[in-house]
């Protein structure tokens, strides 16, 4: 392949414009509630591990995903989700959002097209999604799946969380 035509290929399926484009839009129609965040490096035996605090999440409620979605007024935040929070669909079985509660700028979502709970197990399908979404971004991402109330896990909708790299990092925290 050329390298003309590898850079057009390149060029095209990235979605960072995409993104920076709906984020903006969704900050200025208020769809968006950035939550402020402090940033800790911390150093353990050579190693560098950022750890994010995000006082606001110390006084959301202890949640059970599986029993709040049993509950009379559990809403569904990704079905339907909010328009103004798509980036684009990922398959036939997977969308694209911004993170409505993001605690960094785009922040993003993968979730499920149909309901699947939280805790299941990741499927093929998942990771198609996953890949199919960082292939498309430039930058590089952390990828993450709460899969229980022990690890912070709130909505039982099914989705993993993708959040931009911090430049600083020349490689994944450990």
């Amino acid at each position: 392949m050329s390298s003309s035509l590898s850079a057009v290929r390149t060029a095209s399926k990235s979605i960072d414009g995409l993104v920076q484009q709906r984020y903006a839009r969704a900050v200025a129609q208020g769809a968006l509630l950035f939550t402020e965040s402090s940033v800790y490096k911390h150093r353990e035996q050579g190693e560098v591990f950022e750890v994010r605090y995000v006082p606001v999440l110390a006084k959301k409620p202890s949640s059970k995903p599986k029993e709040k979605q049993h509950t009379k007024d559990f809403v569904n935040p990704f079905l339907p989700y909010d328009e103004r929070l798509h980036v684009k669909r990922l398959g036939t079985s997977h969308h694209l959002l911004l993170n409505k509660y993001c605690v960094v700028p785009h922040h993003l979502l993968i979730t499920t097209a149909e309901f699947r709970q939280q805790g299941e197990p990741l499927s093929e399908l998942d990771f198609k999604a996953v890949l199919e979404t960082i292939d498309s971004l430039s930058s590089r991402n952390i990828v993450f799946y709460n899969s229980g109330e022990e690890s912070g896990a709130s909505q039982p909708h099914k989705h993993l969380q993708v959040l931009p790299m911090p430049e600083y990092l020349d490689a994944p925290p450990s």
